[in-house]
């Protein structure tokens, strides 16, 4: 039996929940359904639920064989949704706000039972903290790690790496570093060794991670000791091992049989458009890196992502943003690295890729369907995070 478990934090548009649909519904059901599929809402993804451009797409998943779809009840009351589910809800299971476990709890519980015999589960944080409930959300999950007598790991990453500041002192948000600190030491003193980690890069280039001239060598600045600045060549290490890492939107894939034998394939999605914020280039330096130390990744181009292969990128000679589409063209050739670019996306949108990129496969929904739950991969997990 196969083990899919997504979680989505941030709005979910009709044109990514079409996508993922139709991939789920062109999984052959000797493949992975009937099987163990579980999505997990909580946050913004909320307001899929009951929004009348997505929620009749919910509702043909939820009848699916093997497929649940949870949502988190605290975050459904505070967003004042709770009493829709009351009348209207029986396809969703509601967990928390006194119903069942705590959603945290039944998250940690399911990634536990598809990833058998892990001794530990993790967290990609690439959100910054109080500007979002991300870093609540995570705070919440790493809680629920220990609580379930599993190590917890943090890589922060991007964004995420403002958890590092030290002296946080948020007047209406929950105080992050003070968290993660507590986190830590209770996690220690249960003989439950916490890993936490920020990517060195994303820190430097922040202000977390300087030049002592005395030294000669960068230590940390104004950063709380829980979180060790580390390469990201450190952290990707983590990604080999056999347990689960989760972030604000992603999935995982593990099959019952032969699971923890191979190295789990990583898929990043690109979401983004290139340039106006970091996700696509954080997105695509991660693959990169994890490729290179090994790791069997997958780049799939999608929603506004395909904008990186559209036309040429001419970045002004003042400008230090890096050329993405130079970036692509330079690493094709990598070994354990694969670019893919999903062609509704394109035809969505009425463009074409650039000439340059033409060698780069053109996937449907069943290619992407194949990739992820084909027959031959079934001895391998799969990682799965969006950019």
């Amino acid at each position: 039996m196969t083990f899919s478990t997504f979680l989505f934090c941030d709005p979910i548009s009709p044109e990514r929940l079409h996508w993922f649909a139709e991939t789920l519904m062109a999984v052959p059901a000797e493949n992975a359904l009937p099987g163990n599929t579980t999505v997990f809402l909580t946050g913004d993804a909320l307001f899929s639920i009951v929004d009348a451009k997505t929620r009749d797409t919910w509702r043909t998943l939820a009848d699916r064989p093997g497929m649940e779809i949870v949502a988190d009840g605290d975050e459904l009351q505070l967003h004042g949704l709770l009493d829709l589910f009351v009348t209207d809800g029986s396809w969703v299971t509601v967990s928390g706000s006194e119903r069942h476990d705590p959603f945290w709890n039944a998250l940690v519980s399911t990634l536990a039972t598809g990833w058998n015999g892990t001794k530990r589960a993790a967290f990609l944080l690439c959100d910054g903290p109080y500007m979002n409930r991300i870093t609540v959300y995570m705070t919440r999950f790493l809680r629920s790690v220990q609580a379930a007598g599993l190590h917890p790991e943090l890589y922060s990453y991007l964004d995420g790496v403002h958890t590092l500041h030290n002296g946080q002192r948020p007047s209406e948000f929950e105080n992050i570093g003070r968290s993660i600190a507590d986190i830590s030491a209770s996690a220690v003193q249960a003989g439950k060794d916490p890993w936490f980690a920020a990517c060195s890069r994303c820190a430097t280039a922040r202000g977390y991670y300087q030049m002592n001239p005395g030294t000669g060598f960068c230590e940390p600045a104004s950063a709380i000791d829980e979180i060790v600045i580390r390469p990201l060549k450190e952290i990707l290490s983590r990604f080999s091992g056999h347990h689960p890492i989760i972030s604000h939107a992603c999935g995982g894939i593990v099959a019952d049989k032969g699971a923890g034998m191979t190295i789990p394939r990583l898929v990043v999605f690109i979401t983004h458009p290139p340039y106006c914020l970091e996700w696509t280039f954080g997105g695509l330096s991660l693959a990169l890196a994890a490729a290179m130390d090994g790791i069997p990744t997958t780049v799939i181009f999608i929603e506004e992502g395909v904008y990186a292969l559209v036309g040429n990128h001419v970045v002004p000679p003042k400008d230090k943003v890096f050329n993405v589409q130079e970036m692509i063209a330079v690493t094709t050739d990598i070994n354990d690295l694969e670019y893919l670019v999903y062609d509704p996306s394109l035809r969505s949108r009425g463009i074409e890729c650039s000439p340059d990129f033409s060698p780069i496969a053109r996937i449907q929904n069943k290619d992407l369907a194949r990739l992820l739950w084909s027959p031959e991969q079934e001895r391998a997990a799969t990682r799965m995070i969006f950019f």
